[in-house]
């Protein structure tokens, strides 16, 4: 198949008379590959695909290091850069990827999966970018500390690390004020989202002390954490009373079934037990996502049958509009819906 890239190239009167917000719009779609292509097609598409082929930048091992010289040598280019994306491991070059960061002042996402011990890249002083969304992999120590600090903008965090020896005392009401979204360790949850206005947690516990779901009480938004994802078995720790106090507003509620065997009758009933008992406390919630993994079934995702246990969660709910069945890592999935006085069926229109 012949790609959007080689066809503009060889239609350039074509493409020169698409309006530029229609180019605009197409190039975002399209491969640093075919942008490339794009950019030797004309003058004027030249622009627009010059333009995206420097605004979302998804380097790799292979071309980390002449990206970042070259970031580093021509200001106009690390102007342009609204999006860097590594998920690599790429130790030799993090002093080379510390230097670039520093050149890209219009820069508003920031993915760096690259190691546990390499906060120290981010600019510590003097940053010239305000993000909007973060997502590492770092330990949460000095060095990312002083980095938010600086992100007085950000709204997405993403850690997939817990906080070690810091305690929630340590965070500053001053740190990420704007703060919306987080998905973290309930360790940094936390510590984070009291005194923010998040409402939309994506958090996990799996050994240790269990943290405080009461921390979810403390947000400042409005309505307070309005989505949540968490593990059953943290769920289970906590209780539903103390959920729902936690969360009392909460529409959309996603659980991680991370050790219940989808295949096995006793786990799932038990399952649904808990979500039953929950659900006469929730009374604003209207979406129900569970994700099952298909590694802990014997049988096949396609020959489960959950009908009795989605039964049994609409009729413990009357605002309980969808139920939504999942599995880890495949694109099975059922999307069941409940209209009031009408018995439940699977939908496909999401």
């Amino acid at each position: 198949m012949q790609s959007i890239g080689n066809e503009l190239s060889m239609k350039p009167s074509a493409a020169s008379e698409l309006p530029l917000d229609v180019l605009d719009v197409i190039f975002r779609n399209l491969t640093s590959y075919d942008l490339a292509i794009c950019c030797r097609v004309s003058k004027q598409v030249h622009t627009v695909a010059f333009e995206a082929l420097y605004r979302d930048l998804r380097p790799n091992s292979r071309n980390i290091l002449r990206l970042c010289l070259k970031l580093c040598d021509e200001p106009d280019l690390a102007s342009r850069v609204r999006s860097f994306i590594l998920r690599e491991s790429v130790d030799m070059y993090l002093g080379s990827i510390s230097e670039a960061l520093l050149r890209l002042p219009r820069l508003r996402t920031l993915v760096l999966r690259i190691g546990l011990m390499s906060s120290w890249i981010l600019p510590q002083e003097n940053c010239p970018f305000s993000l909007h969304t973060l997502d590492c992999e770092f330990y949460f120590d000095d060095k990312l500390l002083s980095f938010l600090r600086s992100q007085k903008e950000l709204k997405h965090l993403t850690s997939s690390m817990s906080p070690g020896l810091y305690s929630p005392a340590s965070i500053e009401p001053r740190l990420v004020p704007e703060l919306h979204s987080i998905a973290a360790p309930m360790s940094v949850v936390e510590m984070i989202a009291p005194g923010r206005p998040v409402f939309h947690v994506f958090a996990y516990h799996l050994s240790g002390e269990p943290p405080s779901i009461s921390s979810l009480s403390k947000s400042t938004s409005t309505n307070g954490v309005r989505q949540l994802r968490l593990n059953y078995t943290y769920l289970l720790e906590m209780g539903c009373e103390q959920l729902a106090q936690a969360v009392p507003k909460l529409v959309n509620l996603a659980i991680d079934a991370n050790t219940v065997k989808p295949d096995d009758y006793e786990m799932v009933n038990e399952l649904t037990d808990w979500v039953e008992v929950y659900l006469s406390y929730a009374k604003n919630l209207s979406w129900l996502v569970l994700t099952f993994y298909p590694e802990l079934s014997v049988m096949p995702c396609q020959e489960l049958d959950f009908s009795e246990m989605v039964t049994r969660i609409f009729a413990a709910s009357v605002n309980l509009t969808h139920v939504v069945i999942l599995f880890n890592g495949r694109k099975l999935r059922y999307i069941c819906k409940q209209v009031p006085g009408q018995d439940w069926y699977i939908v496909n229109d999401y």
